[in-house]
């Protein structure tokens, strides 16, 4: 080996050792180092410094900083971020290092408290801890604000919590007209939490009117029939701190239109309204063989109407709609026949009677519900001996009623006996429909529970005192039991205090709730804002009332109509 190929070697050599040398290092070292596990990071952002400071006076800028002590990031700041008062246009921000800044466009009012609240949007940039409760203040004029208006919001006809309701101050000055939350941004906002609760701080003294709004738009304005709104009916005068709860609902719109309409099954015409119309009428304008051309249902609430046709010789159904005697609308349906309707726009015939039986098959049933036949269409004809209904090996007679006056409900007639078990068989061809369908087999086996499984429940209700007498004879009362699930069971006139019995509930939390019917309507109602009209009020029961099996629950209600 001559020396320039002993040189070459050695140079080879050592970079190979060398090589080998690094990867067993970084292997020891990666062997060594190897995460374990830690403690994580739970600490949100903080403040260092605010620039302009916080709560500064006589603020004239475009923008404003905060410096934090560590990275972040700003998260659903569409959201979160509260600016009250409003701004027109929204603020934009600029993140540089641990450096936040707000840049805004908008004229700021003279002599103004403003409080920017960053909600919960301000994160760390690795673990996303949330700094809480960050806000900046200042002042347009000499002094901060310091009024606050605390309170809560919930709905009026169930009582329900409400969050990220709008809470919004108006300058009883800027109100002159009666839709101002149409047209008009408030002075001072906030958002209700989970609880509903909800705070307005740095507020200046004076007159306001006070709105809250489940706004659907997020554009400050009550712009949407969809949207619910309360109010508070006196002018709020603020020189010193208040509270005041709020009950929001949904309007009835005002105007009367058809909502939709469908044709999607052979004979049947359905018609949707946007409202509930009690006072509805339809006038025919086409030409019919019948008098009695169709078999015409309201729904239970009003709002939808079903016409099933018996006069097949009509080419158009035409009909005028009236509400009140005035007529609003006009609607056109083609009648296909039978033969043909299938191939028009993939439309079907349903070629049977299909029966919902109430109880269903399994289903312990209740006892105050009776027996009840659901149709599909309205029904000519029932054969009841091919109606079979068993108690074990017993027939048991019965009597079918119809319920409605078009022949869609029925009710099954018959004594029960309690804690015994039944079968009950509709056989093919037992129902006969107006279209000439007739039902399948249909069947429901069910238990009557026994005394022992059920419980009572009777509730008194008095006077809170002598002073809270009820004048029954003004007063318009509708006592209602709900169940835990928020469900009307019963309905009743109040025309006295006295005791009310209801008897076989099943176990299970039951709640008491007293509408004030001030137009004597025997139902709840809504309100109306320009109207001035706020719903009708409902008077909760503060506790529940739990009804064990085997039991009798006997429970005081003491009465006020002021409150609960």
């Amino acid at each position: 080996m001559n020396h320039l190929q002993r040189n070459t070697y050695i140079k080879l050599l050592k970079s190979v050792t060398t090589a080998i040398s690094l990867t067993l290092l970084f292997t020891g070292c990666a062997q060594v180092v190897r995460p374990t596990g830690g403690t994580d990071d739970r600490k949100a952002p903080e403040v260092i410094r605010f620039l302009p400071e916080n709560k500064s006076l006589q603020f004239s800028g475009k923008a404003f900083s905060i410096q934090f002590d560590e990275f972040f990031l700003v998260k659903d700041a569409s959201k979160q971020w509260i600016i009250s008062p409003p701004l027109k246009k929204k603020p934009e921000y600029k993140i540089k290092g641990k450096l936040l800044t707000i840049t805004f466009d908008d004229t700021l009012k003279e002599n103004t408290t403003y409080n920017f609240n960053f909600g919960k949007s301000v994160v760390d940039i690795n673990e996303g801890n949330e700094l809480l409760g960050l806000s900046y203040i200042f002042s347009t004029g000499t002094f901060i604000d310091s009024l606050q208006l605390t309170g809560n919001v919930s709905q009026a006809l169930n009582n329900l919590k409400e969050k990220e309701v709008l809470i919004m101050l108006y300058d009883e000055k800027r109100c002159k007209n009666d839709s101002f939350p149409y047209k008009i941004l408030p002075d001072y906002f906030t958002l209700s939490d989970a609880r509903g609760d909800f705070i307005i701080k740095y507020i200046k003294p004076g007159n306001y009117k006070i709105i809250a709004l489940k706004d659907g738009n997020n554009n400050y304005l009550f712009d949407s029939f969809e949207e619910s709104i309360g109010m508070n009916d006196a002018i709020i005068n603020l020189e010193k701190n208040k509270n005041i709860d709020l009950k929001i609902f949904i309007e009835t719109e005002a105007k009367t239109y058809l909502k939709n309409k469908s044709n999607a099954e052979y004979g049947c015409f359905t018609l949707i309204f946007n409202k509930p119309l009690p006072a509805l009428e339809i006038l025919p304008l086409h030409v019919s063989k019948q008098k009695d051309w169709a078999y015409i249902q309201k729904s239970k609430a009003n709002d939808t109407l079903n016409i099933y046709l018996k006069d097949f010789s009509i080419d158009t159904l035409k009909l005028i709609l009236k509400n009140n005697n005035i007529a609003f609308d006009t609607v056109e349906f083609a009648v296909f026949p039978r033969e043909k309707f299938t191939s028009k726009n993939k439309r079907v015939i349903a070629p049977k009677t299909t029966i919902k039986i109430t109880p269903m098959s399994g289903v312990e049933k209740d006892i105050n519900i009776p027996i009840t036949f659901f149709t599909n269409h309205p029904i000519e004809a029932i054969i009841t001996d091919s109606i079979l209904f068993f108690e074990g090996k017993n027939k048991l007679p019965f009597k079918v009623i119809k319920k409605d006056s078009i022949g869609r409900t029925f009710e099954l007639e018959c004594k029960l006996a309690n804690d015994s078990a039944y079968n009950l068989t509709i056989l093919p061809g037992a129902f006969k429909d107006c279209f000439g369908y007739k039902n399948d087999t249909t069947k429901s086996n069910f238990k009557v529970p026994s005394p022992e499984r059920v419980g009572n429940l009777y509730l008194s209700i008095s006077a809170d005192s002598a002073t809270g007498i009820i004048n029954f004879e003004s007063e318009h009362l509708l006592l209602q039991l709900l169940n835990e699930k928020g469900e009307v069971l019963n309905t009743q006139v109040i025309s006295n205090y006295a005791t009310f019995s209801y008897l076989n509930l099943k176990p299970g939390n039951y709640k008491a709730q007293i509408v004030m019917d001030s137009n004597n309507n025997k139902q709840w109602d809504t309100g109306n804002f320009l109207k001035k009209m706020q719903a009708e009020k409902i008077i909760f029961m503060s506790t529940n009332m739990n009804l064990r099996a085997n039991w009798d629950l006997e429970e005081d209600w003491k009465l006020n109509i002021i409150g609960q």
